[in-house]
Order: structure tokens, then sequence, then C-alpha cells
């Protein structure tokens, strides 16, 4: 079966809706891109003609399919060579990335702590998930990505929504023990993954995206993108676990004792090799990951 999508309490939704301006995931050069990408004609230079026009997404992406999570073969130095280079769906992705991560890193918080905080856990989730992509070949070309870093957008929604009950319903303890969803529901009439998805479908995102927002906490469910859904539930296990054990004496014997529990909860492929992906995932792709996570390039 698949979930729906239900709809925010009224309260929630207005005040979001009122901040529009402040809260649009595409600018209208990335939706213009978008919409163009879907043709089957579409050539290189009419794409990144498009892109052009909006000099700040255009350095984003360019800066981005550069990035160690993106890069091709060799440098990129001009929008043409990107799409030429990239594909299509890959420079969808990039525009999807670069959008989401330019709201994400400007969202009208009132304590801009719990922005780098939950923007800090979905740079981690998204790395991961692009690690284990390219480890297990499972054949995405930067939606992993993208998925992993919007994942958790609905907590940033609710902490602008509801600010003074924010904290009670959300205490960013980065612990999933099954209660901090039922939490969200009774203190804000809904959760983070609902109120996400509710708004990435609201700014017309690709299904497969708003499915990974929405059912990242419910990977057994069926849907026709559960293979995406796997791989971000288990990325933002492994993300949750490093934040709780990033700073603890214990790490070590924290790391093998939840390793086969994270896997578990994520893509089962890695429970074939939860001491060797699992391991090298907190050692290379997060212990020693010592760069900025507000510079995606």
């Amino acid at each position: 079966m698949t979930v729906q999508t239900c709809s925010p309490p009224e309260k929630l939704k207005q005040a979001l809706l009122k901040r529009s301006d402040e809260l649009a995931m595409l600018p209208a050069v990335a939706t213009e891109a978008l919409e163009l990408a879907q043709d089957p004609d579409c050539v290189a230079a009419e794409f990144a003609g498009v892109i052009e026009r909006d000099v700040k997404l255009a350095t984003e992406i360019l800066s981005l399919s550069n990035s160690v999570y993106f890069a091709a073969s060799s440098p990129v130095v001009s929008l043409r060579q990107a799409v030429v280079r990239l594909g299509l769906r890959q420079c969808r992705n990039l525009i999807l990335t670069s959008s989401a991560a330019s709201l994400m890193k400007s969202m009208p918080l009132e304590q801009e702590w719990v922005r780098e905080v939950i923007w800090q856990h979905s740079f981690r989730t998204a790395k991961v998930a692009s690690y284990i992509n390219k480890q297990l070949r499972l054949g995405f070309e930067g939606e992993e990505f993208t998925a992993g870093l919007l994942h958790d957008f609905g907590r940033l929604l609710l902490a602008v929504a509801a600010p003074e009950s924010f904290a009670k319903a959300d205490p960013l303890a980065f612990v999933e023990d099954g209660q901090c969803l039922t939490a969200e529901n009774e203190i804000l009439g809904i959760d983070h993954c609902a109120f996400g998805a509710w708004f990435a479908t609201h700014n017309g995102l690709p299904r497969a995206l708003v499915a990974s927002i929405e059912l990242h906490h419910l990977p057994e469910t069926h849907h026709p993108d559960g293979k995406l859904i796997s791989l971000v539930a288990a990325a933002d296990h492994i993300a949750n676990h490093f934040q709780r054990y990033e700073e603890a004496t214990d790490y070590d014997v924290g790391l093998n004792r939840g390793a086969h529990v994270i896997a578990k909860n994520g893509h089962p492929q890695l429970l074939n090799n939860d001491n060797g992906i699992v391991e090298a995932i907190f050692g290379e792709v997060l212990q020693d990951d010592q760069r900025d996570p507000s510079d995606l390039s």
C-alpha cells in the first residue's frame, strides 16, 4: 500500500503560506529549467541558457558539478559542458540540490542553532546516501544526495511554523525510538514527515523526493520509490548514530553495537556488509570529513 500525504493543521499551513516569498523552494528559473528538462528534444545550449539567467543558481550548479559528490572525471568549466557531460537527469538533481540547500541555509528561524543542527544532520545524511549508492551501485545519479538533504526538511518547517511548541515536540536528540513522530503529532497535530511532504508537494517537487521525505521512518512501506526511501532511511539512521556518538568516549563500542541495527532499519543490502560499509562510512565519510557543511562545493 502507499501512504497519502495528509493536510497539516490550518494554523501551521497559514504560518508557512504567509511567508511564501521567504520559503519558495524553487526560484522561477529553476522551475523553468526543470520543466524544460522533461522535454526529450531539449538541447544542452537551450537548457544552459535558461539557467544562466540566474547567476546565483548558475554559480552554485557549477560548484556542485565539481564537488566530490557530483564530480565528473575532469573539471566542468561551463554550464553547457556540465549539461553535456552530466546529462539532463544529473543536472536536474543539481538544480534541486542547489535550490534546497539555499533555502535550508536561509530559513527564517527564531533560533539559528536549530537550523545549524538540522542542516548538519541533513548534510551528513546526504553524504552517507551518496556513499552507499556508489558502494552498492544502486544506480542513482544525484537524487539520493538531494533526498538525503531534504529528508528532515519538515523539522525546519515546524520550527518556523510553531517556534513556541517545536522544542517540546522535537528536542533534536536524534534518538529515534518510535516515539518522536508520536510526540510531534500529539503536540503539533502533524509530524515532520507529513508536514515536509505536504510542503514539498505544494512546491511541485518530484514524487520520489516527496516519498523519501514522507516515508523515511517507514522504509518497509510498499512504494514505487521504495529503493530510494530505504537508502535515505539507512543514511538517516547512520547519521543519527554518528550524531549521538560523535563526542562520546565509548564511540567504538557504540558503533559496533549499533551498526547492525542501523543497517536493518535501512537498505537490506547493508546487512551483508555492516562490518565493512557501515564502518567505512563512519571513518571515511563522517569522522574524517572536517569540511564545513555549509559549503557544498
